[in-house]
C-alpha cells in the first residue's frame, strides 16, 4: 500500500520555519471557519456533564466526590482552566469550554501533518492536514465542548510519535497514550494494539524488546493517580471498571444481557440477540461511514482505493502503514459496540479519519501535475471552499432562536421545577438548571449525569386541560408552557390561541412582548380559581 520509499517524499525541503508559516494560515482559516459556525449558545447534552464535573473539581481543588466520570480527562483539563477565572459567570465558563475545544481541534493539524510526513512530502502533508482540519463533521463537533477534539489530538499524537524511528520518542508515545486513555477509556484498546506493534517492531532487537515493562510502566504511571483517586472516592478506577464492572455503562453489563432501555440487545446474551446487536452495529457503521465521507472524502478516498488496487503490484506494505491500519481497525471495535446500541453520530468514526486522509493523499500523489505547488494550493483552497459551502448549506442553527430558547428555559426554571411536556422548546434544561442555581451545582441522577431541576410531566392520555391539571396537582404542577405548535395536544394549543378564556391561568410571560421571534406563553395555575371549573 503506502510505503516510505516514494520518490515524492524526497521532494520539497521546507525549513521548520517554512512549515510553521504554511501551517499557520491553514490553522487561522480553520479557526475562523469554526468561529463562524459556532452555535454560541449554552451547552447541551454530554457537554453539561463534563462541565459540572469540571466545575465541582475546580471549586474543591480535588477530584469530584459527587460526580463520577470514567472519561474524566477532558473535565480535569477544563477544571484547570476554570480555576484561572472567577466562578461568578457559568455562561462564560461554558463559552471557555467551547473555545478550548475549538482551539484543540485546530492545533490537531500539527500531529496530522507529521503523521502524513511519515509517508509523504511537505506539500502533500499540508494537504493532508487541510483534509482533516476542514472535515465538516470535525468542525461541527469541535464547538460542542465534548471529548473528541482532545481525544483526537492525543490519539493522533501518540500514533505519530510511535511511528518515529527513535526508540526514546516511542516511549513518549506510550505516555501520550496514557493521556489519551484518560480522555476515553477506549484508549486501553489503543494501548493494546500499540503494545502488539511494539513487539513486532523490536522482535529482532532484544535490548529494546525486553524494555516493554518500562513501556507498560510509563503508560500505567499516567493513569495511576486518577485511577487511585477514583477508586478511593467511588470504588472503581474508571478504566478497567468500565470494561468489566457491572455499572450502567460497562461493556460487561451488555454482554450479560442487562442493557439500557432502548438498547437493541435485550434479554439474555443469546445468539439471536448478539446477531441482532452486530447486525445493527454493522449497518449503522456502514451508513455513517458514508455520511462521514461527505463532502471531502467521498471523492478522494474512492480515488485513492482505486489507485491502490491498480498499483498493488508495485506497492510495498511496511510496518508504519500496517500500524496505522491495525490501530484504525482496533478503534472500530468500540465504534461497532456503540452503533450496535443504536447511537447515531459520526463522531465515533473520527479515529479512522487519519487513515482516510492517507488513502486520499495516495490518490492525490498519483495525479500528474505540471505546476506542482500551484496545484497544491488549488487543492487546499478547494478543500476549504467545499467544506465551507457544505457547512453553510447544512447549517440549520439559528443562533438568535437558540439563545431565545435558552432564555425562555431559564425563565421557566426560575419559576418552577415541573412543566408540561409537549410544551415549549426547552432543550437547554440542564444548562438552565446550572445557571439558575449557580454556584450550587445540580445533584447527580446517576454516577455521571446531573439532575435537571426542571422536569417534565406527561400530558398524554388526558382529554381536557382541567383533567390534566387536576391529575397533576399532587405531582407539583404549577405552571404551563405552550408555543402553539401542532405537536401539542389540542387542549394545550387552545390555551396559546385563546388564553383570555382561561380565567384560572395567569400569563406571566409572552415572549412576543419581549421582541422575541420564538413565540412562547408561560402561565401560572391558580388552583383557588380552578375549583369553580371542576
Amino acid at each position: 500500500m503506502i510505503t516510505v520509499n516514494y520518490d515524492i517524499i524526497k521532494q520539497d525541503s521546507f525549513s521548520k520555519k517554512g512549515i510553521f508559516l504554511c501551517l499557520l494560515p491553514i490553522g487561522i482559516i480553520g479557526l475562523l471557519v469554526r468561529m463562524y459556525f459556532e452555535p454560541a449558545t449554552a451547552l447541551t447534552g454530554d457537554a453539561t456533564n463534563y462541565f459540572v464535573y469540571a466545575a465541582d473539581t475546580g471549586l474543591k481543588g480535588k477530584l469530584s466526590d459527587v460526580y463520577f466520570l470514567g472519561n474524566s480527562g477532558w473535565s480535569l483539563l477544563l477544571s484547570a482552566f476554570f480555576s484561572m477565572t472567577k466562578y461568578d459567570d457559568p455562561l462564560f465558563l461554558m463559552e471557555l469550554q467551547r473555545s478550548l475545544s475549538i482551539f484543540i481541534s485546530v492545533v490537531t493539524i500539527i500531529p496530522v501533518y507529521f503523521l502524513c510526513r511519515r509517508f509523504f512530502n511537505q506539500s502533500y502533508s499540508l494537504i493532508g492536514a487541510s483534509l482533516f482540519l476542514f472535515q465538516p463533521h470535525i468542525i461541527i463537533n469541535s464547538s460542542l465542548g465534548i471529548t473528541e477534539p482532545l481525544f483526537l489530538f492525543l490519539g493522533i499524537s501518540s500514533l505519530t510519535l510511535f511511528l518515529n524511528n527513535n526508540h526514546k520518542i516511542i516511549y513518549v508515545s506510550f505516555a501520550v497514550a496514557g493521556l489519551f486513555t484518560l480522555i476515553r477509556f477506549e484508549g486501553l484498546l489503543f494501548f493494546a494494539m500499540l503494545s502488539i506493534m511494539f513487539f513486532v517492531k523490536y522482535r529482532n532487537e532484544k535490548r529494546h524488546f525486553l524494555k516493554y515493562p518500562l513501556v507498560f510502566t510509563i503508560f500505567a504511571l499516567v493513569l495511576l493517580p486518577i485511577a487511585y483517586s477514583n477508586f478511593e472516592t467511588h470504588g472503581r478506577d474508571g478504566f478497567t471498571s468500565e470494561l468489566f464492572d457491572t455499572g450502567d455503562a460497562s461493556y460487561q453489563r451488555f454482554i450479560e444481557g442487562k442493557p439500557d432501555i432502548g438498547d437493541p440487545l435485550y434479554g439474555d446474551a443469546s445468539s439471536s440477540n448478539l446477531q441482532n446487536f452486530l447486525t445493527i452495529g454493522i449497518k449503522n457503521m456502514i451508513w455513517f461511514f458514508g455520511v462521514a465521507a461527505i463532502p471531502i472524502f467521498v471523492f478522494f478516498v474512492p480515488m485513492g482505493i482505486i489507485l491502490i488496487i491498480k498499483n498493488k503490484n508495485s506497492l510495498k506494505i511496511d510496518f508504519k502503514i500496517v500500524t496505522v491500519i491495525l490501530v484504525s481497525i482496533t478503534m472500530l471495535i468500540p465504534t461497532l459496540y456503540t452503533y450496535g446500541r443504536g447511537s447515531d453520530d459520526v463522531r465515533f468514526l473520527f479515529m479512522v479519519f487519519p487513515l482516510l486522509v492517507l488513502i486520499s493523499l495516495y490518490g492525490i500523489s498519483k495525479l500528474k501535475m505540471k505546476n506542482h505547488h500551484f496545484i497544491m494550493v488549488g487543492i487546499t483552497a478547494a478543500i476549504v471552499l467545499t467544506s465551507f459551502l457544505y457547512l453553510d448549506f447544512k447549517n440549520e442553527i439559528d443562533v438568535d432562536y437558540e439563545n431565545e430558547v435558552f432564555l425562555i428555559t431559564q425563565f421557566i426554571a426560575s419559576k418552577t421545577n415541573l412543566i408540561n411536556d409537549n410544551s415549549a422548546d426547552i432543550r437547554y434544561r440542564t444548562a438552565a438548571t446550572i445557571v439558575t442555581n449557580w454556584p450550587n451545582l445540580p445533584t447527580p441522577t446517576s454516577e455521571s449525569h446531573v439532575e435537571r431541576s426542571l422536569k417534565l410531566i406527561s400530558s398524554t392520555g388526558h382529554n381536557s386541560l382541567i383533567e390534566f391539571i387536576d391529575s397533576s396537582k399532587d405531582k407539583g404542577l404549577t405552571h404551563l408552557a405552550v408555543d402553539g405548535r401542532e405537536h401539542q395536544p389540542e387542549f394545550l394549543r387552545d390555551i396559546f390561541y385563546h388564553d383570555e378564556e382561561y380565567g384560572y391561568l395567569t400569563k406571566i410571560l409572552d415572549s412576543k412582548e419581549h421582541d422575541m421571534n420564538y413565540h412562547v406563553k408561560i402561565f401560572k395555575i391558580d388552583y383557588n380559581k380552578i375549583k369553580t371549573y371542576l
